[in-house]
């Protein structure tokens, strides 16, 4: 009776120990599952902030920093003022003033949303230029270089074509061109803009400029556009060179808002075509293709309109910042190993944010505050194509001596 007694015993500790191991057990798993889904909560919200940042996770799943760019060289031809928007060297767009940013150079201006320097003569000559990005602990995330050129002002005349689209449609760039250059500069081109020749179409791409595309938005009005050659069917600069008889010094290429997309390919080959058709038949001949410009802010995206019909109506800032950004940087990429072709960086010297005409309107249907909106998306007001002007004047200034003809 004891033994039974004594088994009975034995086996219900066994079973009690069993049974306090499998809470155990459980409590345990419990804690890992708590602790491994606060692990994710705690992972999701960094990627969030990361996010919010700017910062992405590549192919290997290490985290990256944000895109810069900075041409190689930039130029300041001596009286000239060049500035250089952080908003606009950078992949993020204006959400870049979530970091920290500085200008390290031993000339110009280190400012809160720029960079400025004034050419002089004597101050002529090559400098190293960076750019740093720090988060909000000071550390660095990361930074871009570039050699800054201050030049000497040329006055000597050479013969310019400008093949573009409505940017280079004002009298405001021309004006100042030779205003820089005591009017030395003999404009080429059979279409004209105020007293200027050139070969600028309103609403042109490089897509137009490749195809049999007409023009009948302003006198005179062509069926066809004068590059485009039946027999090759397509841009033919030797063909066009011979029909018109232009041979110009130098040619501008002024082209991508038209036909910009978040995928930079379609319209930056298209450009790239007519670089190397001209470069084809002209080996020698200089051209310099100037970046399209950013957009002017969401009000200024949001207000543009035709007749009460929005232009812009489904795009916003960030993403229109992005196909300038991207744009910009694939035509970069794939030109540089073409020999006298020289990039004029518009889109990161133009200040977007203040350069587009203003309007002043109520900040609500019945409110007596007024906020100033911008009217054009697109178009800068007279002060952005004269910052155009000084951009591609102080890189024709820095690269002129390389011109062999």
């Amino acid at each position: 009776m004891k033994r039974i007694e004594r088994e009975k015993v034995i086996r219900n500790a066994y079973r009690t120990t069993i049974l306090i191991l499998t809470i155990c057990c459980f409590f345990l798993g419990t804690v890992l599952v708590i602790h491994e889904m606060a692990r994710e909560y705690e992972v999701h919200v960094l990627e969030r902030q990361l996010d919010a940042k700017g910062v992405v996770e590549n192919e290997e799943g290490l985290y990256t920093g944000i895109q810069l760019f900075l041409p190689e060289e930039i130029y300041v031809a001596s009286g000239v003022t060049i500035e250089l928007y952080d908003s606009q060297i950078t992949s993020l767009g204006e959400r870049i003033l979530q970091y920290h940013v500085k200008w390290t150079c031993a000339v110009g201006r280190n400012m809160s949303r720029k960079f400025s320097v004034t050419g002089k003569e004597e101050l002529a000559g090559t400098y190293p230029l960076i750019f740093t990005v720090f988060d909000d602990n000071g550390t660095q995330v990361v930074k871009a270089t570039t050699e800054l050129h201050i030049v000497h002002a040329s006055t000597e005349s050479f013969s310019l074509l400008t093949l573009g689209d409505s940017l280079s449609c004002d009298t405001a760039t021309y004006e100042r061109l030779n205003e820089l250059t005591d009017g030395q500069i003999v404009y080429m081109g059979t279409r004209g803009v105020g007293g200027s020749l050139t070969e600028a179409r309103r609403g042109f791409s490089a897509a137009d400029y490749l195809k049999a595309t007409g023009y009948d938005m302003e006198e005179p009005i062509e069926e066809v556009h004068p590059f485009y050659n039946e027999e090759t069917g397509t841009f033919d600069w030797a063909y066009y060179k011979e029909t018109t008889g232009f041979d110009p010094d130098a040619v501008e290429i002024f082209l991508g808002t038209n036909g910009l997309s978040v995928n930079p390919k379609e319209n930056g080959d298209n450009i790239i075509q007519i670089v190397k058709n001209i470069h084809e038949h002209d080996p020698k001949l200089p051209i310099y293709l100037v970046h399209t410009l950013y957009p002017a802010s969401q009000d200024g995206i949001g207000s543009w309109n035709n007749q009460g019909y929005a232009l812009y109506g489904d795009r916003y800032k960030y993403e229109e910042d992005q196909k300038v950004f991207h744009l910009m940087t694939y035509l970069e990429e794939a030109l540089k190993e073409e020999e006298n072709l020289y990039c004029v960086p518009a889109g990161i010297c133009h200040d977007s944010a203040n350069n587009f005409d203003m309007l002043e309107e109520p900040v609500n249907p019945h409110s007596e505050t007024m906020v100033q909106v911008p009217t054009d998306a697109v178009h800068p007001g007279r002060a952005g194509y004269r910052q155009i002007a000084d951009c591609l004047y102080s890189v024709i200034c820095g690269t002129k001596a390389q011109w062999r003809r």
